[in-house]
């Protein structure tokens, strides 16, 4: 097993960087998740990894060995990894087979069939792609990866073509095979569920940069932007009225606990600060995830003008849990998950209360 290193990357296509600059460290035997929209560069790193694009600045080591650097460019077929594209990408006239011991040395049956094992396709060698699901050719793919005993696996979006539950299930697998296997592995993807639950550690990548990177509770739990809160799971924002103290603040739902108060530029793209009015003073923004609010009975005689008494306006239904919009007194509508067969109905008063500590992202104020 070998960590991957890289260091101030630079990358992109006919001198246009897409890469400005990307620092990673992935350890020995994890799973790290390369998280994005479209455009931000992730698979341009990827690319990169792999020897497929070739890098105008930086350095990157499998291990020990340095593979990109000054006057240093070990090409694809030398680095040792083992890539799981999208959509399988399997040969049509080989059977399973032959796909996974293209590549390996003559006579390597035994390799072949070891793989076919651990991906959960035993007695399947014999079987041509075209005779095979989404999920089983994603598992002929992974075959193929391992089959060479790659230091490193690089996966480009390999669940994105599957259904929904197949997906899930999939994932779980390949995770589990490659915990078996002990391979360092990086996976991209634009699905916060699937870095979230499969990562060991997640880089969330934005303008050709990674902006931060930390283990799926500290990227989703202590986001360092706005953009990052926004990104990572659903959000519920509110204006801060008032400052309780140091760590409390009042708003809509009353007094609220707040850890790690972040300063954002009021001068920031819109997509990573607040929507405030031109004709009113920027407030800073309280933030909260939908789990942390709960429903309850209000008392009786209870007024829509007090703090957290809101009216449920909407529901989505998701079957396990569900999204209810509350409208509070003062207009703010507000995302709340609820567990239970039963959804309460459109219409219901209501109260809601906050459990646990939200962020505070304070907004810089001009001095000119």
């Amino acid at each position: 097993m070998i960590d991957v290193d890289v260091r101030g990357l630079r990358a992109g296509y006919t001198d246009v960087d897409v890469l400005t600059g990307v620092d990673l460290h992935v350890p020995s035997g994890s799973l790290a998740a390369i998280l994005g929209e479209s455009g931000s560069g992730k698979t341009t790193l990827l690319r990169a990894l792999a020897g497929f694009v070739r890098p105008s600045d930086g350095t990157v080591r499998f291990g020990s060995r340095e593979i990109v650097g000054p006057g240093v460019f070990v090409p694809p077929e030398k680095r040792h990894i083992g890539i799981v594209p999208q959509e399988g990408a399997l040969f049509p006239h080989l059977d399973v087979r032959g796909n996974i011991a293209f590549g390996l040395p003559r006579g390597e049956h035994r390799r072949v069939d070891e793989v076919l094992d651990l991906v959960g396709l035993s007695g399947m060698g014999d079987a041509r792609p075209q005779e095979l699901s989404g999920g089983q050719q994603q598992r002929v793919a992974l075959a193929r990866a391992l089959a060479p005993h790659p230091q490193v696996v690089l996966l480009d979006e390999p669940f994105t073509a599957l259904d929904a539950g197949l997906r899930t299930r999939l994932r779980s697998d390949v995770r589990e095979v490659l915990r078996e296997v002990g391979t360092t592995a990086i996976l991209v993807t634009h699905d916060q569920e699937e870095a979230l639950s499969m990562a060991d550690l997640v880089s969330v990548m934005r303008d050709g940069r990674l902006v931060q990177t930390g283990s799926p509770h500290e990227i989703y739990d202590a986001p360092v932007d706005l953009a990052v809160a926004r990104f990572i799971g659903d959000v519920v924002q509110l204006p801060v009225l008032d400052e309780i103290g140091e760590d409390r603040v009042r708003c809509a739902l009353g007094d609220v606990e707040v850890k790690d108060t972040i300063s954002v530029p009021a001068s920031k793209p819109a997509s990573a600060t607040l929507s405030i009015p031109a004709d009113s003073a920027p407030r800073d923004l309280l933030i909260l995830r939908p789990e942390q609010l709960h429903l309850k009975e209000c008392p009786a005689g209870a007024e829509p003008a007090l703090t957290g008494v809101g009216t449920i306006v909407g529901t989505r239904y998701h079957g396990h849990d569900a999204m209810v919009t509350v409208r509070l007194g003062d207009g703010t509508d507000i995302d709340v998950r609820v567990t239970g067969i039963v959804p309460p109905a459109d219409g219901e008063q209501v109260c809601v209360e906050v459990h646990g500590a939200g962020r505070r992202f304070r907004t810089e104020r001009s001095t000119s």
